[in-house]
């Protein structure tokens, strides 16, 4: 998709942005002319963001900050308006699903993925409220999901009841903002390549877990799915799609974007 300008003199504000689908649409939103806030748990991730933007020409600053805080959403979001005067689209991202079975799940595997996948989500947007609910503001929130939120999983109770609450959330937002012109939807993606869906042989870790598919696991569902995967850079258009101007009339909406994997 080539750049044309089309989000030009938004800001934005885009959480877990350091690496994966959050850097693709950093970069992408950029691209379109947006200047945009890297956020994520690390500097270097968050500068690394920063700096593919920039070096292509673009506009965007980090702000390191955990979304679990809500002195740090307010912050990220505050960051906006101190470097570039307002606030237009906030994409929330941050989030992560850390597999096991209920029976063997610890209060600290659902705590950790349930306070970053929906409550970091209602955090940021809280944050967002001053800056955004304002007559004829027209803003966008974009909340990133997955199937996980429209169906259960084996394994995945934490992130299931955390995905579909965020759709709850998604719905609530945009009945209580409508009057200002904000829609607020979500995406449900299926399968994306990033380092949640690499092996966990790798050795990816979020808040000191493991994260990632076991191998074996990995290449049977592959294999079962290969016409139904996307790159981050691939899933990245959704969010344009649901930001761009021409999209005020689509909100509380759930946008399967899963490729067919769910139908």
């Amino acid at each position: 998709m080539s750049a044309q300008g089309r989000l030009q003199g938004k800001v934005a504000v885009v959480t877990g942005s350091g690496q994966g689908i959050g850097a693709a649409i950093a970069r992408l939103f950029a691209r379109e002319g947006a200047a945009v806030v890297v956020n994520s748990l690390h500097e270097a991730s968050s500068q690394a963001t920063v700096r593919a933007i920039t070096d292509a020409g673009g506009r965007a600053v980090a702000c390191v900050g955990d979304v679990r805080s809500s002195d740090d959403a307010r912050r990220i979001m505050d960051t906006a308006v101190q470097a570039f005067g307002g606030l237009d689209i906030l994409v929330n991202n941050a989030g992560f699903p850390l597999d096991e079975m209920i029976h063997r799940m610890s209060d600290e595997q659902w705590d950790d993925c349930v306070d970053v996948t929906l409550k970091g989500t209602f955090n940021c947007i809280r944050a967002a409220a001053p800056h955004m609910r304002k007559e004829g503001h027209n803003g966008r929130v974009i909340n990133v999901s997955a199937m996980a939120g429209l169906m259960g999983g084996m394994g995945m109770a934490n992130y299931c009841a955390a995905k579909h609450g965020v759709h709850g959330l998604t719905r609530t937002v945009a009945l209580e903002w409508a009057r200002y012109g904000v829609t607020c939807n979500a995406i449900a993606y299926g399968w994306v390549h990033t380092r949640l869906t690499g092996e966990r042989e790798a050795g990816a870790e979020v808040l000191g877990h493991a994260v990632g598919i076991p191998r074996r696991v990995r290449d049977r569902i592959i294999e079962q799915h290969r016409a139904n995967q996307q790159t981050p850079e691939q899933a990245a258009n959704a969010a344009l799609l649901l930001a761009l101007p021409e999209a005020q009339y689509i909100t509380a909406t759930i946008l399967n974007a899963s490729m067919g994997q769910m139908s």
